[in-house]
Parts: structure tokens; sequence; C-alpha cells
């Protein structure tokens, strides 16, 4: 297990995942979602770096979530 922080908007949470736990993972979890208010439509940063969502989160990470933009096809 590990400590993360989830920061969206102004609001942040600390959270105890799987040492395996992926951003993909955090921006699908439902309850993190409904703690802070973010929808579907979102990119995870670290240090100011969008990362992948298969990309395993580092213990002790700050993740900021931000609405991802909208593209087009």
């Amino acid at each position: 297990m590990k400590n993360i922080t989830v920061k969206y908007g102004v609001d942040s949470i600390t959270k105890q995942v799987e040492d395996d736990y992926t951003f993909g993972e955090l921006q699908d979890n439902d309850s993190i979602k409904a703690a802070l208010g973010f929808g579907d439509r979102t990119k995870a940063l670290v240090d100011g770096i969008e990362q992948d969502r298969s990309t395993v989160i580092p213990a002790g990470a700050t993740v900021r979530l931000e609405t991802a933009a909208n593209t087009k096809a």
C-alpha cells in the first residue's frame, strides 16, 4: 500500500492505494470522482507532465487532475 494525494481544482484528498495502482484506475474511481467532483474526461498530471493511463502512480505522488479539452475528429 502507498499514499497519494489527488487534487482537482481547489480540493484535494489523500488516499491509500495498492502498489500497482495506475493513473487510469484513479481517473475511473467513482468514490474519488464523487469526493472531488470531476467527470469522465480528465487528464492526470504529476509536476505538470501529463501521465499515461497505464502508468503506475509512484508512492507519495501528488496527482493533479484537470478536465481534458475536447478534441475534433
